[in-house]
């Protein structure tokens, strides 16, 4: 029989000799390895960080805005545009949730470093990375918490603009 046997496809053997070549690797080349992947994932999830922090700063702007003495004949607009955004801010908290699991998965996922498995240089990156995992975990809380107070002030504000409604109709009234 002069038949060619099938044609195994080339994922397959590439992903078998791949395979065996990791199997193979030394614990530092394992750690580079895994460090590369790590680092790559950190880059692109960098945007995220970057609106959310621009998010935590406009809830900050709008809270001192509010809260803020003497901007009495603003503060019906501010009320306004503020009670408008609560809404789409309100995405910010299962934004926070998804961005708290990434940091849980890269804390959990991290390549360790311990004993002679890496150089100083790539021990001075881990510790930079833990460093950003925690950077990142404040700035999660800040804008929870930033959203909180400005939904709360918000609707003090509110609250107390009725109340002097309702002081200017009794004074009217009398």
């Amino acid at each position: 029989d002069t038949r060619t046997p099938p044609r195994v496809s080339r994922s397959f053997t590439s992903y078998f000799f791949f395979h065996n070549r990791e199997k193979k690797k030394s614990g530092k080349l394992k750690f580079q390895a895994a460090k590369n992947r790590f680092r790559s994932r950190s880059v692109r999830m960098a945007l995220e960080w970057v609106v959310l922090g621009y998010a935590a700063a406009a809830e900050a702007i709008m809270v001192v805005l509010l809260t803020m003495p003497g901007l009495d004949g603003l503060r019906k607009g501010l009320v306004a545009v503020t009670r408008n955004l609560l809404k789409p801010f309100l995405s910010i908290v299962p934004f926070c949730l998804f961005l708290l699991m990434d940091i849980y998965w890269k804390y959990e996922t991290m390549p360790s470093c311990d004993g002679d498995s890496c150089t100083p240089s790539e021990h001075l990156r881990h510790q930079k990375s833990m460093m950003k995992s925690q950077r990142n975990a404040l700035l999660i809380a800040a804008a929870l918490v930033f959203y909180w107070i400005l939904f709360s002030v918000t609707n003090l504000v509110v609250k107390i603009e009725h109340l002097n409604q309702r002081i200017e109709r009794l004074k009217n009234k009398d």
